[in-house]
């Protein structure tokens, strides 16, 4: 059995997220090009997804890990929005376009206000742009009867978003990185102390590492978590693809369970 603390331990790992990295790019034309109006319409948060995972690798090489809970955070976001969003309903759908179009619109004339005080504001030097009918519909949609901006492209939550997920597809695998990665990288985006420094193991009571094998032990064991966590992902997206119908990812799916598997069993995770 492998030691997820040791060096080798996470070069396992690391080796199976690029594994899964490759299946996705390899994957990635026949999503862009695909006949499930969905799918191929989800091509821009599948491609970004992939960027998320590459760039976790290249910040895990410089044990950048701090930075690589970040981009790990919105990797979990991402998946599970595209899962989501295969199975939701037409409307919650059309609000995820809507809601893209809507902040290209806004972001035309933007403002901080305080207190009724205009504090900064940038807008396009002709404010009579002319938007096309379906960005001025999607601003209406979103804009409130107090003439506020609405920040969200739907009622339900993170979580609630995973349940649903979870509905269709037995043993999703989005709550775990949900109450780890997401809660702890929120943390570092908001400059929290403990955002700062939890990747440390500066936080973590009765184990917190005390000299440099200790701490490059804790920073190996953190690394191959995170592999193994968006190596999952990865195989969510695809099972979630499978089963909504895209044919392409049925043997890729299949392949990516066993590889998921293995490598668990390897470093005694299952």
């Amino acid at each position: 059995m492998t030691d997820v603390r040791e060096e080798s331990g996470a070069e396992i790992l690391g080796t199976f997220l690029d594994e899964q990295i490759n299946s996705l790019v390899e994957v990635m034309p026949v999503i862009r090009d695909s006949s499930l109006p969905r799918v191929h319409r989800l091509f821009p948060l599948l491609s970004s997804a992939t960027e998320d995972a590459i760039s976790i690798r290249i910040l895990g090489d410089a044990s950048r890990t701090n930075q690589a809970y970040v981009i790990a955070r919105a990797l979990v976001e991402r998946t599970i929005n595209v899962c989501y969003l295969l199975f939701c309903t037409d409307q919650e759908f059309s609000n995820f376009v809507d809601y893209s179009l809507n902040k290209a619109g806004c972001r035309t004339d933007r403002a901080i206000e305080i207190d009724g005080d205009v504090k900064v504001r940038i807008a396009l030097k002709d404010s009579n742009v002319e938007f096309p009918e379906n960005v001025r519909n999607a601003i209406a949609k979103f804009t409130s009867d107090s003439g506020r901006e609405k920040t969200r492209w739907t009622n339900v939550s993170l979580p609630e978003r995973a349940a649903a997920v979870e509905s269709h597809i037995q043993h999703s695998g989005l709550f775990v990185p949900l109450v780890t990665i997401y809660a702890d990288a929120s943390e570092a985006l908001h400059g929290t102390l403990y955002g700062a420094a939890f990747h440390l193991g500066a936080f973590d009571f009765g184990a917190v590492p005390n000299d440099q094998e200790s701490l490059d032990r804790h920073r190996h064991q953190t690394l191959s978590f995170l592999y193994l966590m968006s190596g999952g992902l990865i195989d969510t997206m695809f099972k979630a693809m499978a089963t909504a119908g895209e044919g392409a990812c049925v043997l890729r799916s299949a392949a990516s369970i066993v590889k998921l598997r293995k490598v668990a069993k390897l470093c005694g995770l299952a």
